[in-house]
């Protein structure tokens, strides 16, 4: 960051998003402006051990440094993506009787309350997402303030994690020297960096395709319907090519040839079309087909989609997304991948790139790092929120204030 850009910043103003994910760890900084995020610098590092917390810790530490040299600040407080098979979303429903026959704030605070109510066995609450609002025989209420009735219902949705998966997230955080400030499920972050209101509006599904797992989420508006994880991602398809090209390759080189030679689009390939594959020892390189190696990887993305196609229908979740499907994450880098999309999920697919910051490098627009900015995206959003409530207390206070100034006047001198 240069000198420039130092003294227009704020110290106050500035928030980290860290995205560890199964082969990279993001560490974003940001700040704070009056509509939107500026992203500043990003400690950007591989992760070869990601089930290894010391190999987490420390290569969190070297994200951290690399912020820190980058742009001459101390990293402290981060918001940090969460996604997984421990993660899940479960629908509750909460009714409560209205005491004055109308809907008061409090009154929708206490009908969400009671629908996140739910068993310790359910895991350690992330989100709440409440949907529309039922007011005696009267549904599809998106606010309900100030209408008169009987009984106010909600639907929410309840994003949890087992607790042992945040105890062991939070411990690698703190190990490296950071806290916490919230943990954000991963597809909601990502959400924020690359959906549009139209999409929103409509209804659409967020898929964020990464190294270790395939997220979705579906969103209405501003509302998250249902989540879900598949631990099916682009490590199962290095996997398939380690094992499938008939020659002996290591998960390193698999990966470097999905990289370089990888793609969806089948019928583009010409049928002879060779790559080179390094012989094991000194055996030299070996010819091999990039049709069989687009039909491996083609395969595996197939039977992803295809998983999480009937999971929405089983969810009937299928019949919301008439925004269609955003793919996001790594993954995203292989040629034709929102064409396999569209043929599974018969919907309007495109990729996402993360939009609606300033200050952003061309490098970082890569769908890769959807997660990693929407989390900077998530965090201003919080701090806005959050100066507004500080803001409307303040107003409420100096309210008081007035009137007792004024009461004690008219109590002195008449």
């Amino acid at each position: 960051m240069d000198e420039n850009n130092k003294n227009e910043i704020r110290k106050e103003d500035l928030i980290f998003g860290l995205d560890i994910g199964a082969s990279k760890i993001n560490l974003f900084m940001g700040a704070v402006t009056e509509d939107s995020v500026r992203v500043l610098e990003c400690g950007d590092l591989p992760l070869t051990k990601a089930d290894e917390m010391d190999s987490v810790v420390e290569n969190l530490q070297k994200a951290a440094c690399q912020l820190e040299s980058l742009a001459s600040v101390d990293v402290n407080d981060v918001y940090v993506g969460i996604a997984g098979k421990h993660v899940q979303s479960l629908l509750s429903k909460g009714l409560i009787t209205l005491p004055t026959g109308e809907v008061r704030s409090q009154d929708i605070e206490m009908v969400k309350s009671q629908a996140s109510t739910i068993p310790e066995s359910a895991g350690q609450i992330i989100h709440v997402f409440p949907g529309e609002y039922t007011l005696d025989d009267q549904t599809g209420i998106k606010n309900p303030k100030g209408r008169s009735g009987r009984r106010l219902g909600v639907d929410v949705q309840v994003v949890t994690s087992r607790p042992n998966a945040i105890q062991n997230l939070e411990k690698c955080v703190r190990g490296a020297g950071l806290r916490v400030v919230d943990f954000v499920l991963e597809p909601l972050a990502a959400a924020y960096a690359v959906l549009t209101d139209d999409e929103r509006e409509l209804g659409v599904a967020l898929i964020d395709i990464g190294a270790g797992s395939a997220d979705i989420a579906v969103f209405v508006g501003e509302s998250v319907r249902y989540t879900a994880s598949l631990d099916l991602a682009g490590n199962a398809i290095t996997s398939d090519i380690s094992k499938c090209l008939k020659v002996p390759i290591s998960l390193t080189k698999s990966e470097e040839i999905k990289k370089k030679f990888g793609t969806c689009k089948i019928s583009n390939l010409i049928e002879d079309e060779m790559f080179p594959v390094p012989g094991v020892g000194d055996r030299g390189d070996v010819e091999c087909s990039r049709k069989l190696l687009a039909r491996v990887i083609t395969a595996r993305v197939v039977e992803i989609f295809k998983i999480l196609f009937e999971d929405l229908q089983k969810h009937k979740m299928d019949t919301l997304i008439n925004g269609g499907i955003v793919l996001t994450g790594g993954c995203c880098s292989l040629e034709g991948i929102d064409e396999v999309a569209n043929r599974v999920f018969g919907k309007p697919v495109r990729i996402g790139h993360p939009k609606g910051t300033s200050g952003i490098q061309e490098a970082f627009r890569n769908p890769s790092y959807a997660t990693g900015i929407g989390l900077l995206h998530y965090a201003a959003r919080q701090r806005r929120e959050n100066k507004k409530r500080e803001t409307g207390k303040q107003i409420s206070v100096s309210v008081k204030k007035g009137f007792q100034r004024f009461k004690d006047f008219v109590q002195t001198y008449f």
